[in-house]
């Protein structure tokens, strides 16, 4: 009896419960709420093309890099007089700054000038004391000119400019070579990584005298600052080895931090003792301007050594021949290699300049044959 009654009451209650659960008001579910799926991300033209210059990244060491006020930074560029002179002036023609290159003889000038909001190139040329008038020069497939630099060889023309091939969209370094048969510059060609970026480059520039280069960029920079890089120029283009890691090679790309380029310690210490004495104005002089052979007797070292007087007035000449020959060879090197590397739309013109310097080297040599020629005569008088 005592059980049947334990019995009743368990029932009672589970089934009081069971009252309760059902008199309750039913609470909908909530469905979970959706998560948004991440939109693609789309790369961008220049992303495209960083992606693309990547494995054609030149190898450079950088050897010093110094963070200064953007309307100063020619102060902490301290160039030889070989390279002729760089300035920026305010533009009268709108907000900005017009940009100036005279080379170290005086007679030529290149300037950039602002004009409706984008800059335009000009050159000048003086004969005497007169400049004549100033022309436009046209470059294929960019706009916006800006930073013009001519190496001392007279041919070679670096720039920064937007819209060219290859751009990282901002203003990129280009460069260029003059065409004396035509009287016109080749099309443009981008300097790539890591000497581009996805900011602003301006000035590229070499100085052969002090063998260091130059290049001025506002990338990661803050407004109104911009970095002055210092690197050790190569005689050639160079890349790097195919099987390097992809996350290294992509910090030499954006130069995210010079150490990593250090690789030669030799070099590096050579290249900052330059550096120095460039900065403290004690460039050491060349021990020799030049060296020509005139046969086993003679080696000619200085233009006051020749005894020709047609040899003294033209040899100066010859020089610059070589150097513009030089220079040349160098460009078709490196077109050769960026052709290797992908660019095959190159082919034509790596054709073109093979022509040319072929009959640029002749043309070199029948000089020089001339110039030993006549100097052999004069020694013999």
């Amino acid at each position: 009896m005592k059980y049947s009654r334990l019995y009743i009451v368990i029932i009672s209650l589970f089934l009081g419960v069971l009252t309760s659960q059902a008199q309750r008001p039913k609470v909908p579910v909530k469905a979970a709420p959706k998560v948004a799926k991440p939109a693609p991300v789309v790369p961008t033209a220049e992303d495209l093309n960083f992606a693309k210059l990547l494995p054609s990244t030149a190898k450079v060491m950088f050897i010093d890099s110094l963070v200064t006020n953007e309307d100063d930074f020619l102060q902490h560029i301290p160039l030889s007089s070989s390279c002729g002179k760089i300035s920026i002036k305010k533009s009268k023609k709108g907000k900005g700054n017009d940009y100036f290159y005279t080379n170290e003889f005086e007679d030529k000038r290149f300037s950039s000038i602002l004009q409706d909001s984008v800059h335009v190139l000009l050159v000048e040329e003086r004969l005497g004391k007169k400049w004549d008038a100033a022309k436009g020069i046209t470059l294929e497939g960019v706009e916006d000119i800006i930073c013009p630099y001519m190496m001392p060889d007279g041919v070679t023309l670096y720039f920064a400019a937007k819209g060219g091939e290859d751009s990282m969209g901002k203003y990129d370094i280009y460069y260029t070579i003059y065409d004396s048969d035509s009287h016109s510059f080749y099309k443009p060609q981008s300097l790539g990584l890591p000497f581009n970026s996805f900011g602003d480059e301006t000035y590229y520039i070499i100085d052969d005298f002090n063998d260091l280069g130059y290049l001025v960029s506002n990338r990661r920079q803050p407004e109104g600052k911009t970095c002055v890089y210092v690197f050790q120029p190569t005689e050639t283009r160079e890349t790097y080895d195919e099987d390097m890691p992809e996350i290294e090679l992509d910090r030499l790309a954006r130069l995210k931090d010079i150490k990593d380029s250090q690789k030669d310690k030799e070099v590096l210490a050579s290249a900052q003792s330059r550096l120095s004495a460039a900065r403290q104005n004690k460039v050491a002089k060349k021990e020799h301007s030049f060296e020509f052979v005139i046969n086993e007797k003679f080696v000619y070292h200085e233009i006051s050594d020749f005894r020709s007087s047609v040899n003294k007035s033209q040899f100066p000449t010859y020089l610059n021949m070589k150097s513009s020959l030089e220079t040349r060879e160098k460009q078709l090197e490196e077109m050769r290699t960026r052709y290797h590397n992908g660019s095959k739309n190159l082919a034509s013109a790596i054709a073109d300049m093979e022509i040319e310097v072929f009959n640029e080297r002749q043309k070199l040599i029948l000089t020089e044959k001339q110039i030993r020629n006549t100097e052999i005569e004069a020694i013999g008088k």
